[in-house]
C-alpha cells in the first residue's frame, strides 16, 4: 500500500512540476454539457491531492472500523458460547449429583446458544422428569422437536431419549407420534422396538407387540428379562382377549398351533399357564411348566412361578429342589419353592424354604406369604411379629 501512495505521489509531483520545466502554466478544461470547467494543472492537482488524501482516510478508516467491530462481534459471540459451555458443565454437574432442579434451570439457559442443544435439551427434560414435573418435561421435548439448532443434529440416541422420557410421563400418544414419524428407524435398533412394544401394550394392541417381539429377540444386546416380561403381558392380553371373544378353546387352538421353538418361550407358556388357572384348569399347568424350570432360567419366569396357582406341582418342586442343591443361597428359587410347597400343602417344607429365604433377603410379598402360613399353621403371634416387620419396613 505504501508503494502504490509514493508511486501516486511521484506521478503528481512530476505533472505539478512539468508546467514550471516547460515555462507555461498549462490548463485542464472540464465540459459537462453547456458548462465548461477551466482549471490549471496546479489547481486540479492540489484537489486531486486532496481527494487522494480524503479516499486514503476513509479507506484506513472504514478498516479499522470494520476489524473493531468483526472483533468486537467475535468476542461477544466467544463469550456467548464459553458461557453456554460452562453453564452445560455445571448443569451435568448438578444432574449427577441429583441436583435435579438446578440442572435443569441450568441446562435449559445454556441450550438456547449451546453446540451440544440435544444434550442440553434432554437432560433439562430428565431433570424436571425427575422432580416429577410433566409439563417442564414437555415444554422441553417440544423445544428439542422445533429448535433448529437442536433438528440440525437429532440423532437416534435424541429420538430414543425423548421417546422414553413421554412413555415414563405417560405420554403415550406423544411417545406414539415420535415412534410413528421415525418409523424407518424402528428396525435398526432393539431399544427402539422395545419402546414400541411398551407403547402398543398400553395401547392393548397385543398382537402388534407378540410381531414386535419376534423382531426383538434377533438383536443379542436386549436383555431377556425384559423380552420375557414383556411376552407374558402380550400374551396375557392376546389371550384374555381371543377367550373373551371367542373362547378358551379358541386359545388352547391357537397354542397348539405355535411352533415348538413358541412353546418353549417362557413369556407364552406362563401366560398360556395364567389363562388356564383363571379358567379352573390349573391341573394341566404342572407338565406345561415344568419343562421350563431350569438353573438359567430368567428371573421374571421364576418370579411368576410362585403365583401359579397348581394343586398339585410335586414335580415342579423336586425339581426346584435339585437347582437349590447347586445354588442354596438363590432367593428367586427359594421363593418359588416356599409357594409352591404352600400350594401342594407341604408347610413344614414351606416354612423351611421361607426361613431360608428370609436369612438371605427380607421382601414384603415372601414376607406376607411367610404371614399367611403361620396363620394357616395356627401360629398367631408369630405372624402377627412378621406383620409387624412388614409395616416397619
Amino acid at each position: 500500500m505504501i508503494r502504490i501512495i509514493l508511486t501516486v505521489v511521484l506521478f503528481l509531483s512530476l505533472l505539478a512540476a512539468a508546467p514550471f520545466l516547460i515555462g507555461q502554466k498549462g490548463y485542464i478544461i472540464i465540459s459537462m454539457g453547456d458548462v465548461a470547467y477551466e482549471l490549471t494543472v496546479v489547481t486540479a492537482l492540489v484537489f486531486l491531492t486532496i481527494a487522494t488524501f480524503i479516499f486514503v482516510f476513509l479507506y484506513w478508516g472504514i478498516r479499522l472500523g470494520f476489524k473493531f467491530s468483526s472483533k468486537t462481534w467475535r468476542k461477544m459471540a466467544f463469550t456467548s458460547k464459553a458461557k453456554a459451555k460452562q453453564q452445560f458443565q455445571k448443569g451435568l454437574g448438578a444432574y449427577l449429583l441429583e441436583d435435579y432442579k438446578q440442572a435443569e434451570q441450568l441446562m435449559a439457559k445454556c441450550a438456547q446458544t449451546s453446540e451440544l442443544a440435544n444434550s442440553a435439551w434432554l437432560v433439562a427434560a430428565s431433570a424436571s422428569h425427575k422432580q416429577g414435573l410433566s409439563a417442564n418435561t414437555e415444554n422441553y421435548l417440544k423445544f428439542l422437536s422445533e429448535h433448529p439448532k437442536a433438528q440440525e443434529n437429532f440423532s437416534f440416541e435424541t429420538l430414543l431419549v425423548a421417546a422414553r422420557l413421554n412413555l415414563d410421563d405417560k405420554q403415550f400418544i406423544k411417545a406414539r407420534e415420535i415412534l410413528d414419524k421415525n418409523h424407518t428407524l424402528i428396525g435398526h435398533d432393539g431399544r427402539l422396538l422395545g419402546l414400541d412394544i411398551e407403547v402398543c401394550l398400553h395401547e392393548k394392541r397385543f398382537e402388534k407387540a407378540i410381531e414386535l417381539i419376534k423382531q426383538v429377540k434377533k438383536d443379542k444386546s436386549v436383555n431377556s428379562d425384559d423380552i420375557t416380561n414383556w411376552e407374558v403381558k402380550a400374551s396375557v392380553g392376546h389371550f384374555s382377549q381371543l377367550s373373551k371373544k371367542e373362547s378358551i378353546e379358541a386359545v388352547a387352538a391357537y397354542y397348539k398351533g405355535l411352533s415348538r421353538k413358541e412353546k418353549q418361550s417362557e413369556g407364552i407358556v406362563l401366560a398360556y399357564a395364567e389363562c388356564l388357572s383363571a379358567n379352573g384348569l390349573s391341573d394341566r399347568l404342572d407338565d406345561l411348566v415344568l419343562p421350563l424350570i431350569k438353573k438359567d432360567a430368567s428371573p421374571t419366569f421364576i418370579r411368576a412361578l410362585s403365583k401359579l396357582n397348581i394343586t398339585q406341582p410335586s414335580h415342579m418342586v423336586a425339581k426346584i429342589q435339585k437347582i437349590l442343591l447347586k445354588q442354596p443361597d438363590n432367593a428367586l428359587w427359594l421363593s418359588a419353592l416356599a409357594n409352591l410347597s404352600v400350594s401342594a400343602k407341604d408347610f413344614d417344607k414351606a416354612q423351611k424354604a421361607f426361613i431360608s429365604l428370609l436369612k438371605i433377603q427380607q421382601d414384603a410379598d415372601d414376607m406376607q406369604s411367610y404371614a399367611q402360613l403361620l396363620e394357616l399353621r395356627g401360629e398367631h403371634q408369630q405372624a402377627n411379629r412378621v406383620y409387624q416387620e412388614i409395616l416397619n419396613q
